[in-house]
């Protein structure tokens, strides 16, 4: 039976359709995985599903009494609700019925001290225990904290609209946990995420009793969640039975199946033209209706092979020296470093060898984007050096460059795509041969026909991957990456990685996607209370290091004795708040909504500055310091109102 069905749906804006014809259901207890390139039309397909965006042909069913709730990559929310308000308010039935048992019991209490009947008080309340059992409605409040936990957020009284985008993703996917739906849809709900909550989230997925349709980078979750895979592209929507690793094997066999009807079709044309050519003038009945079928054989349309991203590029060589670390130390801020708080990072020394592929992983906030930001000159660091190598031509693919991508020109016109890659390079050389603008941008999954529609009409995944291809094609030799994987499509990361397989040259990158980080490093830098701790090996290896260990020491612990032991001593108890930690709190408290405003005002000024490449470049550079000071000071509240003053 299905929940939610499309039937026969067209959705388009404007000039370009998304969808034509499309129907999909979604059946009792499926889990789908949508995939596709940026801008396919994913997200809009859930709004659709949801209900929150019409069709613009065909319909919409949906099952009367199903509940459905969308995660979306920004989700709306009251900002003068609390954190656990906010997620009380999304908790559906078990609130209601939390609600319903604490009215009933006041009227018990009530009609019982007045002595009237409450017969009909008492039947209501027992039914509805019945009924609350059957919704494990009584540990709502305790699963809420427990899920809000889990995804690395602690204070529950905490004003909704102080909190940062990242934050509010997290408390959006937390209430929609809870609300434990009929259908679950969720957009890319691993951004922000970092690896241990990505673990807990894939398990929770597993265990869900409801229809689930999700949007996401994180192929170890697709593989491990999803039961059918839809891909959509070009107005299309194809399903696949199985999980990632089945869709892949299925589209090998039917590229392969592809390749070898046309190489026949081929074979047939090529001797019905030989023939054409050597056969004689006059022709009979039956060789005109030859050469009518030779004329119909031709006019077959050639496979429509979808987009690759060819990533293979004229690289700069790359001297024997990259980039050499010595000592560093680095603080949040002056002001951090000041007040004596503990540095982000300390004495870190290494010398990145030109052909180094290297992982940064740590818990959000711990300093990963401040390494890099040290490694690409962006912000100095407080004790120690760091020196690039001579010969290194650096491309710094962060996560917030991709918002300097110009919508308009000096004349205040709106620019095109083709106008973006023009600015870097009018052709280039790859794999030997030269490439046109317009080739390179197709080689990026960008049609003919989208090329020159405006840079403004772009997905942010689609400003993403125009701003990579920018990037590599100034053929860098040392590329820093920072979570490149957010709002990159599948195929694009696929093609991502295998250019880094053969790239020839020095690769960091930051990312919490175990998936990306097994197939592209080879060695690994951990945050450890502001030391980096060095792994051999990629992320698999770094986490079965991590298992075995824990296993080690649980082995390790002697088993608890039956015999009588000494007393033990009582634990210490917990410290109070100092008055410089006081007063350090109460700051934090008026600085964080002013940080949340400035933050707000830079992305508005990003999103319309214009074509000043400067301004926009110290604008993206005060953001990404804002973001960090933001989830810094996030982190250090939370840790200072857990004392007690």
């Amino acid at each position: 039976m299905s929940l939610i069905s499309l039937v026969e749906v067209r959705k388009d804006f404007g000039i370009r359709t998304l969808f034509d014809n499309l129907t999909l259901h979604v059946g009792e207890r499926e889990r789908l995985g949508l995939i596709g390139p940026n801008g396919a039309g994913k997200s809009t397909l859930l709004k659709l599903l949801a209900g929150l965006e019409p069709p613009g042909a065909g319909q919409r069913r949906v099952l009367p009494q199903a509940r459905i709730v969308l995660v979306s990559q920004e989700p709306e929310m009251d900002p003068e609700r609390t954190v656990l308000e906010q997620v009380f308010a999304g908790s559906g039935e078990k609130m209601e019925l939390l609600g319903r048992y604490t009215a009933l019991s006041d009227a018990l209490a009530l009609a019982h001290g007045e002595g009237r009947d409450d017969t009909a008080l008492l039947a209501e309340l027992s039914s509805l225990n019945a009924r609350m059992d059957q919704s494990q409605a009584w540990g709502l409040e305790q699963q809420i904290r427990e899920v809000l936990q889990q995804l690395g957020i602690g204070d529950t009284q905490r004003r909704v609209g102080d909190l940062s985008g990242g934050y509010r993703k997290r408390l959006a996917l937390a209430a929609a946990l809870v609300a434990d739906p009929d259908v679950l849809l969720l957009d890319e709900p691993t951004n922000h995420l970092d690896a241990d909550c990505i673990q807990w989230l894939q398990g929770y997925l597993q265990r869900f009793r409801g229809a689930l349709v999700l949007i996401t980078h994180d192929r170890y979750v697709l593989d491990q969640v999803t039961d059918r895979i839809v891909e959509v592209d070009r107005g299309e929507a194809r399903s696949y039975s199985g999980n990632y690793a089945t869709y892949l094997g299925r589209k090998a066999e039917q590229e392969e199946s592809a390749a070898a009807s046309e190489a026949k079709l081929k074979g047939v044309l090529r001797r019905e033209l030989e023939w054409l050519r050597r056969g004689p003038k006059a022709r009979s009945t039956k060789q005109k209706a030859r050469i009518q079928r030779i004329e119909a054989l031709q006019e077959i349309p050639k496979r429509q092979v979808k987009g690759q991203v060819s990533l293979a590029s004229n690289q700069r060589r790359l001297g024997k020296r990259a980039i050499e670390a010595e000592a560093l130390q680095v603080w949040a801020s002056e002001a951090a470093r000041e007040a004596g708080a503990a540095p982000l990072l300390r004495d870190f020394s290494y010398d990145f060898s030109p052909e180094d592929r290297v992982g940064i992983i740590g818990p959000n906030g711990v300093g990963k984007s401040t390494l890099l930001d040290l490694i690409a000159g962006r912000r100095q660091p407080h004790g120690g050096r760091i020196e690039l190598g001579g010969t290194v031509k650096l491309a710094y693919f962060d996560q917030h460059s991709h918002q300097l991508l110009d919508g308009t020109d000096a004349a205040g016109r709106e620019r095109k795509l083709i106008d973006v890659v023009k600015d870097a390079a009018s052709s280039i050389e790859l794999e030997g041969s030269t490439l046109s603008a317009a080739q390179l941008l197709e080689r990026f999954l960008f049609p003919p026909a989208q090329q020159h529609q405006p840079v403004s009409k772009l997905s942010g995944g689609e400003r993403r991957r125009l701003h990579l291809c920018r990037l590599l094609i100034e053929a860098p030799n040392v590329l820093l990456l920072d979570e490149p994987t957010n709002d990159l499509d599948v195929q694009t990361l696929t093609v991502l990685e295998d250019f880094l397989e053969d790239f020839r040259g020095c690769v960091v990158v930051v990312s919490h996607d175990r998936y990306f980080l097994d197939r592209t490093v080879d060695r690994l830098f951990c945050f450890d209370g502001g030391r980096l701790q060095r792994f051999e090996g990629n992320y698999s290896a770094y986490l079965e290091r991590q298992g075995a260990a824990k296993g080690h020491a649980s082995a390790s612990t002697p088993t608890p004795s039956t015999e009588p032991t000494a007393p033990q001593p009582a634990a210490p108890k917990q410290r109070r708040r100092s008055f410089k930690e006081t007063r350090e709190l109460q700051a934090l408290e008026t600085e964080l909504p002013q940080w949340e405003a400035r933050r707000q005002e830079l992305e508005r000024g990003l999103a319309t500055g214009g074509a000043d490449y400067g301004a926009l470049e110290l604008l993206s550079q005060e953001l990404s310091e804002l973001l960090l000071r933001i989830e810094q000071g996030e982190e250090r509240w939370l840790e200072l109102s857990e004392l007690p003053g």
